[in-house]
C-alpha cells in the first residue's frame, strides 16, 4: 500500500517502498505493511512475515505424507495444519468377503454410516460342522 512519507520536512505522496544505502553496500527496504492482514495462524511455522511493522512468526504445523489403515475407530487429520504431503486412506477390500467364509446368519458390512450405504454387505452360509465319532473304531468325522 502507498502511502505518504515525510523527510526532513518534505512530503512525498504515494510511496509504496523506501530504499536506504546500507554502509556497508546494498539497501534496507522498508515497506508500508499496515493493509497486511496475516497472523501466525496464518502462515507455516519457522517462517516470518513483517504485519504493520511487526514481525511474526508463523506457527501452523506441517503434516508429512501419511497413510491410513482401515480401522475399528476413526481416524482424524487434525485441522489447522498445512498437508505438505500426500495423504492416502487405504481402501477396504473385499476380496476374501464371501458367504462361505462366514459362518451362517451373520451378517458382515464394510464401509457403512448407515445400513443403506455400504461398499459391500454379505449374509454368511458357512454351516456349522457336525463333529462324529464312532464308538466301535474310535475315528471321529466331520461333516
Amino acid at each position: 500500500m502507498a502511502t505518504n512519507i515525510t523527510i526532513n520536512g518534505v512530503t512525498y505522496q504515494s510511496v509504496p517502498e523506501v530504499d536506504i544505502p546500507k554502509v556497508g553496500g546494498g539497501t534496507a527496504k522498508f515497506m508500508d505493511t499496515s493493509d497486511a492482514t496475516a497472523t501466525a495462524a496464518k502462515i507455516l511455522a519457522s517462517e516470518t512475515a513483517y504485519v504493520d511493522g511487526s514481525k511474526v512468526t508463523g506457527n501452523i504445523q506441517s503434516k508429512a505424507a501419511t497413510s491410513y489403515n482401515p480401522s475399528t475407530s476413526d481416524q482424524t487429520v487434525a485441522a489447522s495444519q498445512y498437508l505438505s504431503g500426500a495423504q492416502t486412506f487405504r481402501a477396504v477390500t473385499t476380496t476374501n468377503l464371501t458367504s462361505a467364509n462366514i459362518a451362517q446368519g451373520v451378517t458382515v458390512k464394510i464401509g457403512c454410516s448407515a445400513d443403506d450405504d455400504c461398499v459391500a454387505s454379505v449374509t454368511g452360509s458357512l454351516s456349522a460342522a457336525v463333529i462324529s465319532q464312532d464308538g466301535t473304531s474310535k475315528i471321529v468325522s466331520i461333516s
